[in-house]
């Protein structure tokens, strides 16, 4: 799930630059830097929920572990604390291994990177002059069809992430037409 480059072609073509297209391209970098930092918070979030969960599983199957080797008394209330701290070692790693933490924040840690080469590419676009930049129509049918592969395989970003970074960002969500 790599990008590559995004070339940009020599040679006039059948557009040119105008302030429409600077328009869009600048849209584009709002909404590809928006969804980068989005899936760099989710990953984050993710590594967080990872050791939340993965400490204290490893931590009380530790303390379980240890218990055992004192010996315990059938009616005894220590038998009762580790009984309980095992099933809560148990649940929690069964929760570990459900939810995929660490799995889910290496996913989303490598779409932040797709989208984060997207946006160097707009960026290295906006920031040549415009004779040197080649045809508008075909870096922006390069950009969207990157835009669109990274959207496709990246993991799904929560409504408050993608919420707080457009806004951040100043993306203009599109408006249904009545």
């Amino acid at each position: 799930m790599g990008a590559e480059p995004l070339t940009q072609p020599s040679g006039a073509g059948t557009s040119v630059w105008n302030d429409q297209v600077e328009a869009l391209l600048d849209d584009w970098h709002h909404r590809v830097y928006a969804a980068q930092m989005a899936h760099y918070a989710s990953a984050d979030l993710f590594r967080t929920l990872n050791y939340i969960v993965g400490v204290p599983a490893v931590v009380f199957s530790s303390v379980v572990g240890t218990a055992l080797f004192v010996g315990l008394d059938k009616d005894s209330p220590r038998t009762l604390i580790v009984a309980s701290t095992s099933i809560l070692a148990a649940v929690l790693a069964g929760l570990q291994t459900f939810l995929r933490f660490a799995e889910r924040a290496s996913n989303h840690a490598t779409a932040g990177d797709w989208y984060s080469a997207i946006r160097r590419d707009i960026e290295e676009a906006l920031h040549l002059s415009v004779a040197d930049r080649g045809a508008p129509k075909e870096f922006l049918d390069g950009v969207r069809k990157e835009m669109n592969r990274a959207a496709q395989d990246s993991p799904e970003l929560s409504a408050r992430h993608w919420r707080r970074e457009a806004k951040r960002f100043r993306v203009r969500e599109p408006h249904p037409r009545p």
